[in-house]
């Protein structure tokens, strides 16, 4: 189900949390990825660890997204799959919220994928070649709390964003799919739960009915599914993994 020899993937924010997961497993399947992230601090060694190319570049800038699709397109003459992972994720209650804080969310968040998908796409389309595209999104889209008005819109539209590009790209044979992590524990969400997000860590496990964080690994799975030849007749899919999180109240 995960064969992915010599398919060629880019995957975005790939230096560190789920994204360098997803890389990891990639290559793992035998994949030829390549790896982006902002930053050559966060990407070098993850780069260098698993053989790969490693790709920097602004993702909120419309000139810089095409510089980062045409580097990955040349590093292997081509692309089969991409991974929209980078993303941000500020907590912030919706009073205090500025609107500039809420333009670098929905940017990266959001605006981003649209961006690169559309210029890897078009790259796809004019080869010929039937692609896959993969967009992280998140509980977060359906499932509200405070703080994260600019994230949760963001993943909401990026759920949208999947199912009218699957639409639209069908025709030449790129299906586009999302998967919708629930609490996995990235070192960045397990930091916060021993901090300031202490209160805000256990109310959500209170709500998932396997009773415990998601790991990374645990993610990987249903990504590389959609990227497979397993998932062939899904398109505009969005697959939770989220412990049960968004089912309901657990338990009276």
């Amino acid at each position: 189900m995960s064969d992915l020899g010599g398919e060629r993937i880019l995957v975005t924010g790939a230096g560190g949390g789920i994204g360098s997961e997803i890389a990891r497993a990639l290559v793992g399947a035998g994949a030829r990825v390549v790896l982006h992230d902002r930053d050559w601090d966060a990407l070098g060694a993850i780069a260098s660890d698993l053989g790969a190319m490693g790709v920097v570049g602004d993702l909120t800038d419309a000139a810089s997204v095409d510089a980062v699709a045409e580097q990955a397109w040349a590093a292997h003459e081509g692309l089969e799959g991409l991974v929209n992972c980078a993303g941000i994720y500020p907590v912030t209650p919706f009073l205090e919220m500025s609107a500039a804080e809420w333009d670098a969310v929905l940017g990266l968040n959001l605006r981003a994928p649209f961006l690169l998908t559309q210029a890897v796409a078009r790259r796809m389309v004019a080869a010929g070649i039937p692609g896959r595209v993969v967009n992280i999104t998140s509980t977060a889209a359906t499932l509200c709390r405070p703080g994260v008005a600019h994230y949760g819109a963001s993943k909401a539209g990026l759920q949208q964003l999947t199912r009218v590009l699957a639409l639209e790209l069908a025709p030449h044979g790129i299906r586009v799919n999302a998967v919708a992590p629930g609490v996995i524990a990235t070192p960045r969400v397990m930091a916060h739960a021993s901090g300031d997000g202490a209160a805000e860590h256990v109310a959500k496990l209170a709500r998932i009915p396997l009773a415990r964080e998601g790991r990374m690994d645990e993610l990987v799975g249903p990504v590389l599914l959609m990227l497979g030849p397993a998932s062939s007749y899904c398109t505009g899919s969005v697959l939770l993994a989220d412990g049960g999180l968004t089912l309901g109240i657990p338990t009276y």
